[in-house]
């Protein structure tokens, strides 16, 4: 996959976002977060809908950045999460309100994993995560970690076959911190 392809991918799926978000916004939700994703394992755009006040759905779309930032690859991968977030604790004070929360999920793209080029890659996913809101519940700063059990589908050019296997970098980078900044929007 070129560049520029590449480029068109993540750009589509940049666009995905704001139709989520005017879909969510039809349905009846408690709140609509829009805000950015973090993350040595990448960078990208993210949207909250809670429609009850005992979960919610995140949505994440990001360029992969395996061995970009070691200066190991020039070209970033693409992909996308989705995942159900469950609270387990909250707690409110005032104008500081928190939250505990872990779910399920589905992840899918075109990314680089641990010795290997881009590749498929599509499967489950989970999360667990505390996140904090401020200023009335207008901003909310997620802090997250996040796991990958994905399957990597690839070409071996040297030996003219495709691979299937394990995708390796989702279950090896669980630790690596996510950080979530939304801004509410309705």
């Amino acid at each position: 996959m070129t560049g520029r392809l590449t480029a068109k991918v993540f750009l589509f799926t940049v666009l995905i976002l704001p139709v989520l978000a005017c879909q969510a916004s039809a349905q009846e939700c408690n709140s609509l977060n829009l805000g950015t994703f973090h993350s040595p394992k990448g960078i990208g755009l993210c949207l909250d809908v809670q429609q009850e006040s005992t979960s919610f759905d995140s949505f994440n779309v990001l360029c992969d950045l395996f061995g970009i930032l070691r200066g190991e690859y020039s070209r970033p991968g693409v992909k996308a999460t989705y995942y159900r977030g469950i609270i387990l604790k909250h707690r409110d004070r005032g104008d500081f309100s928190s939250e505990l929360y872990a779910g399920p999920g589905v992840t899918a793209g075109y990314v680089r994993d641990i010795h290997e080029p881009l590749s498929l890659v599509a499967g489950m996913a989970g999360v667990a995560g505390y996140r904090m809101y401020f200023s009335g519940k207008r901003l909310t700063i997620s802090l997250e970690s996040g796991i990958d059990l994905a399957l990597e589908l690839n070409r071996n050019n040297r030996y003219k076959k495709t691979d299937l296997k394990l995708y390796q970098a989702g279950i090896f980078h669980v630790f690596y911190p996510q950080v979530r900044i939304l801004y509410k929007i309705k």
